[in-house]
């Protein structure tokens, strides 16, 4: 015990923070109320834990949490009793870009609905809003009970736990109107399943101009300070019995019992903020060797691939408007991967987690080796031995993942033979995309396909999927695809015509062919169609895949219990589970930081910051409007007095990842304050580990969406809706008003921000704390088995 007691001591300044040190955690709702209150009320909540999440209530009465919805993979929040939803810009955009055309381009220009009647379909978009969480562990575990211990019964394992999954599912769905997912938390030890209303008809009321929403693109992207109006305004619908439907013009708004408040009265360094969202994946817990494979083939691998897709549209793009427009969203989301990837690599080096995990991974053997421990013997070896087996297969994996997220008429394609296939299975057999339940789903995944579709992009991309094939070595090439390309063709501009040819002979670009195939899946059978041929031999690789991967998941089911075990004996400090697509609650307080570099940073921007940062040019380009505005701002009712400016932009302390893009952030109060939209750069590893110093995020500031309804969009509807008042009528005899004196920043903070730094130097492992682990170590290894 004492050696054990040791260690934990050694590796404290090496692991991830405790929460009592800091504001890490994206805690389930229900651990609310297990965190420490008396510090929370420090930190300024002023809320009772029941008031934000109450586990007995359902959609109507379960606290201010449920008022957090997931749309369509991203957060948003219910802002009226109107059905009213804020949420990010980009969490938008395939709405904006699915109703942008030549003529009427909503991408670059902005939309706003006059009224209710003009607001456009969001087609394909849901909202879900949570109405319940049952524990299900012992449903999941009486299921493979009886199955083998050992790797053996792997895949029975896994079959077993999807069976089940799925009947608990279904069996949650006949409940009115309940849409239900299930998810496992801790690696498999904990199974919970989550009821939820899904709202289908949802439309766009208000976006701003891309020079708004997406001021500094690229440049600016995971980067700080930042100057980005990225937020975006949407509707739910129901029918006239409140239920929910599918898009009809006789839907009424939808009217939720939740909704947050707006604060007018905007943060300020070191003020309590909370982060409420649906974050979709983190990794703090993976073993050593799975974080060694990221970090050499995982991340690279994206970096190289996403970066050959990303220079295909924009010489695409680039030739056409029609094109431009088409293939947005993609062009977005790939350059927003791409740059995650880099900056995973980047901040993890920094950080040097892969020493630290290295140390850990000892610490963790260690404790095995302990005479006490050897129930566990074979864990850590076995979850060794199953990343060597992804190593391996990893570079025909991605490949074959991105059948469905690049060329969009091979996608359509693999779903009809997929569709066709599946079809002859029992439902809960099929694959999830395909059962009954999940059709309407993926006929509108297609249909965002056919509407993207271009066949000049298709053939470039096609082209770099068979070249990087015909790179991989013989045993790993897809079939499929070497038929296509021929075996050794390498070259993807040579390749460009031969997959050209695909797509000038196909007729799979007709959509209401597609819908016939679709609706009629016996038919596909009969197709000769070449794409339709081409996806019959990928869907070969694709079961074949997905069926090593059911024995890979039935090995981790069956290993990451036990290894949360050996964890939770080591790390200092409470586990929560990593991000996994479900509702979660981090607290944290408005902090700068110091960059990589030593240079800090203030955590307010204003909009006078990113007026410098003007050039005319793109992605700098800002509307007239706002430049004509901006020397007025100062006098303006959501100006800030302490920064003498509009605020555009805060940091804070709130653990974050992708899928937290559009959480409401509220005050102390419960009330609306902002919407998280990013990560710094130092930030962006933090899926894998979460450092005090460098863990902000960044959300803009809710005054400023204000200032532009109010004053550039003149949107005094929208105004009402949200509670705010009318801008008092100016006395005709009043006086100018004196601006508010800009707050002076430190001379070391960074220019322009517009207000102190209110953070400490960032933490990292301390240089003795390697020494300490090396001691505690040799102190555990000095015991012997008996």
């Amino acid at each position: 015990m004492r050696a054990r007691i040791v260690l934990s001591l050694c590796m404290a300044p090496l692991l991830l923070a405790a929460p009592a040190l800091a504001d890490e955690g994206q805690w389930t709702p229900d651990q609310i109320a297990t965190l420490d209150q008396n510090q929370l009320a420090k930190y300024g909540l002023a809320l009772e834990p029941s008031a934000l999440w109450n586990p007995d209530g359902d959609e109507k009465d379960g606290g201010l949490m449920r008022a957090a919805v997931n749309l369509s993979g991203c957060s948003a929040a219910f802002v009226s009793p109107d059905g009213l939803i804020a949420t990010n810009h980009h969490c938008a955009y395939r709405a904006i870009q699915a109703q942008s055309s030549v003529d009427s381009d909503y991408i670059t220009d902005g939309f706003l609905a006059a009224e209710r009647k003009d607001e456009l379909p969001a087609n394909g978009y849901t909202v879900r809003v949570l109405r319940r969480v049952e524990d299900v562990s012992a449903q999941i575990q009486a299921a493979i009970a009886e199955l083998p211990p050992g790797p053996k019964g792997d895949r029975a394992r896994q079959r077993a736990i999807e069976k089940t999954e799925r009947e608990l599912v279904i069996a949650c769905e006949k409940s009115e109107d309940a849409r239900c997912d299930l998810a496992s938390f801790y690696g498999g030890s904990q199974y919970r399943l989550f009821e939820y209303v899904e709202l289908r008809d949802i439309r766009l009321v208000y976006a701003p101009p891309a020079a708004v929403g997406e001021y500094g693109g690229e440049i600016d992207n995971w980067s700080w300070p930042r100057h980005t109006g990225d937020f975006s305004l949407l509707r739910a619908y129901v029918d006239g019995e409140g239920k929910p439907a599918d898009h009809d013009a006789g839907n009424e708004p939808y009217h939720p019992a939740q909704y947050l408040r707006i604060s007018t009265e905007g943060v300020a360094p070191d003020s309590f903020v909370a982060v409420l969202g649906y974050p979709g994946q983190t990794r703090r817990y993976m073993p050593a060797t799975e974080v060694t494979r990221w970090i050499e083939q995982v991340l690279p691998g994206y970096v190289d691939l996403y970066g050959e897709w990303l220079d295909i549209l924009e010489t695409q793009a680039s030739a056409d408007e029609a094109v431009r427009i088409k293939v947005a969203a993609l062009q977005k989301s790939l350059a927003n991967r791409h740059k995650n990837a880099r900056g995973m690599l980047d901040g993890i080096a920094h950080m040097k987690l892969a020493e630290v995990r290295k140390a850990e991974d000892v610490a963790l053997r260690a404790w095995v080796d302990s005479s006490d421990n050897a129930d566990y013997d074979g864990v850590l070896e076995e979850l060794d031995t199953l990343t060597l087996a992804e190593r391996a297969q990893h570079p025909r994996t991605q490949l074959l993942d991105m059948l469905d997220r690049g060329p969009n008429l091979v996608a359509v394609a693999v779903h009809l033979v997929r569709n066709q296939r599946e079809n002859a299975k029992p439902d809960l057999e099929r694959a999830s995309r395909y059962m009954e339940r999940d059709r309407d789903a993926t006929w509108k995944r297609i249909e965002r396909n056919l509407r993207d579709y271009d066949p000049g992009v298709d053939a470039a991309l096609l082209a770099s999927l068979l070249a990087r094939n015909a790179a991989l070595p013989k045993p790993l090439r897809i079939a499929g695809l070497s038929k296509l390309s021929g075996a050794d063709a390498k070259d993807r501009q040579k390749l460009v015509p031969v997959a050209g040819e695909l797509f000038a002979a196909t007729k799979l670009g007709d959509a209401a062919l597609v819908a016939e195939l679709w609706n009629n899946p016996a038919s596909v059978a009969e197709s000769k169609d070449p794409l339709i041929v081409l996806a019959r031999a990928l869907v070969g690789d694709i079961e074949a895949q997905e069926s090593a991967e059911e024995s890979l998941e039935g090995a981790h089911a069956r290993l990451m219990p036990r290894y949360f075990e050996i964890l939770r004996a080591v790390r200092t400090g409470p586990v929560y589970p990593d991000a996994n697509g479900t509702l979660r609650f981090s607290y944290a307080t408005v902090k700068g930081y110091d960059k990589w570099d030593g240079e800090k940073q203030a955590p307010q921007t204003v909009l006078g910051g990113a007026v410098a940062k003007h050039t005319d040019e793109e992605p700098f380009d800002l509307p007239d409007e706002l430049l004509a505005a901006a020397p007025k701002t100062r006098s303006s009712r959501w100006a800030d007095a302490a920064l003498g400016d509009l605020p555009l932009c805060f940091l804070s302390t709130a653990d974050t990842t992708g899928g937290n893009s559009g959480s409401p952030i509220i005050d102390g109060r419960g009330r609306l304050v902002g919407l998280n939209f990013d990560r710094v750069w130092e930030n962006i590893a933090g899926d894998f580990a979460y450092n005090p110093g460098h863990s902000r995020n960044i959300g803009v500031d809710i005054r400023f969406l204000l200032w532009m309804l109010d004053e550039i969009a003149d949107a005094d509807a929208l105004l009402n809706e949200l509670g705010i008042e009318p801008a008092p009528a100016p006395q005709a005899a009043a006086k100018t008003p004196t601006p508010a004196p800009a707050q002076k920043a430190k001379p070391e903070a960074k220019s322009g921000c517009g207000c102190d730094v209110g953070g400490s130097a960032p933490a990292g492992p301390a240089a003795g704390g390697l020494l300490l682990l090396a001691l505690g170590l040799l102190a555990l290894r000095g015991r012997s088995r008996s």
